[in-house]
């Protein structure tokens, strides 16, 4: 776990430009700081981190190479941490991080939109616009809530804030629906929480009639989302104050220190952890639920939610309790459930553990408890779960609080919006469907028809569908798969058993298929859902559209698809275009459906690039054939490390080990047989690989990057035709395998192809280091024909 930032210069004679890291020296009493100062404090004992939660700003712990990363505003902060006796080092990187922050917002200034300097955040004033306009548009999905006052509008009308949720469900649908409550943005300094909570209002919402899963779910639930719960704390925070409480001037009043911690204020465990101190950053308040943004969302909670659990701490809540409440956070790269305020677990642990492990395995985040991290009490989820009984879980996104633009769009918002999805899917059910089976890669073909068409239906049913990171969530064999069309499966008893595509369903992992009589559906957008049950359980719904369309009213496209070396028929490529998919039959050919408009043509198929064609122009009653040609991969370079060095350049001490492998035995390694050095910069390069003609390039390979966190680094490299090293990746504090996949998108005209892998550390801390197993490069195009030509040759043809 890392961050990017610091509000602090430290006065320690830095006269020199270059790059810091950590202080080669511990801290003493002699050491003048300017505070804020962000320290690294190194513990032995896991006993000996509570005191540091419960009077300090914790950024991040990291419990593998032990140590904590705290923000120290005082000098009597200070005095009183080097009192413990913890060895105490200086931060360097990360204040130079936050001055380059500061000077990028104070460069921008207000001009255009979002947070200044960090563009893709939008600022509370236009996080509330955002809010309007959705409802402005879709008064039957969005409705705007005013559920309360924060402290500054409680105090002056004119300087506060509305505290509004935004409340999304289709209205002409009336029924007692399910409730996902998602809150962000509780700490104002964390950039990333509100931007991916406005992101998905703003999916739901655009999705709704498109994407058959984001219908039925807002059909059947309802969606309640605080985007700025702190909105006061946040304006401040968007000017590049590192703040993290609400603005309450009657605590440490007229300082930056002033406020409550909102997450250590809720009404459940209230005051065990946190800090009586007013100017702690973790000041936990007068009073349990003393702050307005606590008790107006709570007083809203309980107005959403019955109370499902007993009073008792091992009161378990039923496990047929409907709800889910979500509290997005930054940074760490977590997904957490109750208890926080204790060592025990939760009565439901199980229920919740799975419901956890499921969503982590969208984002790959660590799942786990709040009690392996800290003890705390006056946390949201364990007030809404301790109170509620509702499953409650909160996320730490990403790696830094003003976390960088591009890795929010890249990485932060893809992948966490499949997981908030998922919770939206479960929120009937959160302590039951996420203990059966999933369903992946579901497929509904042809799903644009003329009526009385029969329509395949193939998946995957996998009740192993956890990350299973943090010990094993267990998992059974899967029973049966079920369709349903146009009624929801909780609500149905009219239900088509799929098949076991191997012909019984006898494993965790199964395949299966079936085919759909569509003469009784209507003309339109008809639901098709699908649910698998391990016996015990039914996991998650999933949904497809099956559009009946009348023939003249569309355009029909048909044609083949080949092999652009060999010309052979490719069979189960995968066509889509305007919501339309068909399959290639055994001789490539296919044929579909599509409504009319200009759309873009995608081809897929196993072993091939993706084949794109943009802007066809379909016409309603018109025929237009496409024939297409698709590009074959071909290995141009694939190494298990098994057979020696096959011309690889090893810097030493570089080399091939049995230390660790992914597969089977061998790989190379930066330190064979023990960890690597302080302050090394090593490489292995590969041989030269030939890409005459290649545009795109995928690298992958299989490794473990055990270094520093934050300061030792594995670093993936590569060069074209001989020019300048570019740096494509780095990795750090990863001490299990993980595969490494990049896209390359070659100059032009390239012909040499060479990639590295390079360890660069500091004078510091040392780990077991870079093992590298399974690399591979794959490319497209002409290339590739050479290898046809040989595997020709090698049959014996001439």
């Amino acid at each position: 776990m890392q961050i990017k930032f610091i509000l602090a210069t430290i006065v320690l004679s830095l006269a020199s430009t270059q790059s810091w890291s950590i202080s080669g020296q511990n801290l003493t009493d002699n050491n003048q700081l300017t505070y804020p100062a962000i320290i690294r404090v190194y513990f032995e004992q896991n006993s000996e981190l509570q005191p540091l939660v419960n009077h300090y700003d914790v950024w991040n712990i990291n419990r593998t190479q032990k140590f904590v990363t705290i923000q120290l505003n005082n000098s009597s902060d200070y005095k009183n941490l080097l009192k413990q006796g913890l060895s105490v080092r200086l931060d360097h990187q990360l204040m130079q991080q936050y001055q380059t922050d500061l000077q990028l917002i104070n460069a921008v200034k207000k001009a255009g939109t979002g947070i200044p300097g960090f563009a893709c955040y939008s600022t509370v004033a236009e996080t509330f616009q955002k809010m309007q306009q959705l409802e402005a548009d879709q008064p039957d999905l969005v409705e705007l809530v005013d559920i309360g006052d924060s402290w500054e509008k409680i105090q002056n009308g004119t300087t506060g804030e509305d505290l509004r949720v935004i409340k999304i469900t289709n209205e002409n649908i009336k029924a007692d629906k399910p409730i996902l409550f998602m809150a962000s943005s509780i700490h104002a300094r964390e950039y990333t929480t509100a931007e991916l909570n406005t992101r998905f209002a703003q999916y739901l919402v655009a999705n709704y009639g498109v994407d058959a899963d984001v219908t039925w779910i807002l059909d059947n639930h309802e969606i309640h989302l605080s985007l700025i719960t702190n909105p006061d704390g946040r304006k401040l925070a968007q000017t590049g104050i590192l703040w993290r409480k609400n603005t309450n001037n009657n605590h440490c009043p007229n300082s930056n220190a002033r406020g409550v911690d909102l997450n250590r204020n809720y009404p459940f465990q209230w005051g065990i952890g946190g800090s009586n101190n007013a100017c702690s950053d973790v000041f936990y308040g007068s009073s349990e639920g003393s702050e307005p943004e606590v008790s107006a969302q709570m007083a809203y909670l309980r107005g959403l939610f019955a109370d499902k659990r007993g009073p008792d701490p091992n009161d378990a809540a039923p496990a047929d309790t409907p709800g889910i409440f979500v509290d997005i956070h930054s940074f760490s790269q977590l997904i957490l459930w109750p208890w926080g305020y204790t060592t025990s677990v939760t009565p439901n642990d199980n229920q919740l553990q799975a419901l956890g492990k499921r969503t982590a395995l969208f984002n790959n985040y660590f799942p786990q408890p709040v009690n392996d991290l800290v003890i705390t009490g006056g946390g949201s989820i364990d007030a809404v779960y301790g109170e509620l009984g509702v499953a409650s879980l909160a996320f730490e996104l990403g790696t830094a609080f003003f976390q960088d633009c591009e890795t929010f769009e890249n990485q932060i918002l893809p992948d966490n919006l499949q997981a908030l999805l998922y919770l939206a899917r479960v929120t009937a059910a959160p302590y039951q469907q996420p203990l059966g089976p999933d369903i992946e890669t579901l497929r509904v073909i042809p799903n644009v028809i003329t009526a009385g068409t029969t329509v395949q239906i193939t998946g995957i049913a996998d009740d192993n569908r956890y990350n299973q990171s943090n010990a094993n969530q267990t998992f059974e064999t899967i029973q049966d798969v079920y369709a349903y069309t146009n009624e929801l499966p909780t609500n149905s008893g009219n239900q088509q058993v799929l098949a076991a595509t191997d012909g019984a369903f006898d494993s965790v992992h199964e395949n299966f298929i079936g085919h759909i009589d569509t003469e009784q559906l209507n003309t339109g957008k008809n639901l098709l859902y699908v649910q698998a049950t391990d016996g015990q359980n039914r996991g998650a719904i999933f949904a497809k559209f099956i559009d009946v369309v009348e023939s003249e009213q569309v355009a029909q496209l048909s044609g083949t698809v080949r092999d652009a070396i060999t010309g052979q028929p490719i069979a189960n490529a995968l066509l889509q275009i305007n919501q339309s998919e068909a399959l290639t039959d055994g001789t490539g050919a296919y044929i579909q459906y599509v409504q009319a408009g200009t759309a873009t043509l995608t081809v897929s198929a196993d072993n091939y690039a993706d084949f794109t064609q943009a802007d066809l122009d379909l016409v309603a009653g018109d025929k237009l054939t496409q024939n297409i040609e698709m590009q074959p991969f071909c290995e141009l370079l694939s190494d298990d490390i098994e057979n020696g060095n096959n011309g690889w350049q090893a810097e030493s001490p570089w080399a091939i080990s049995t230390d660790q492998s992914n597969s089977p035995t061998h790989a190379w390694t930066d330190s064979p047989g023990s960890e690597y050095d302080n302050n090394v910069d090593i490489s292995l390069t590969s041989p030269a690989v030939d890409v005459t003609g290649v545009s795109t390039a995928e690298v992958s390979y299989m490794n473990i990057c055990d270094t520093e966190a934050g300061f030792d680094y594995g670093i993936f490299e590569v060069q074209y035709d001989n020019n300048m090293w570019q740096e494509i990746n780095r990795c750090d504090n990863q001490n299990v395998w993980q595969q490494a996949n990049h896209i390359l998108n070659l100059p032009a005209s390239t012909t040499e192809l060479k990639i590295r892998f390079r360890l660069d550390s500091d004078n510091f801390v040392t780990r077991d280091g870079w093992h590298i197993d399974d690399v591979s490069i794959k490319a497209s195009g002409p290339i590739c024909a050479q290898f046809v030509d040989d595997l020709i040759f090698a049959d014996g043809f001439e």
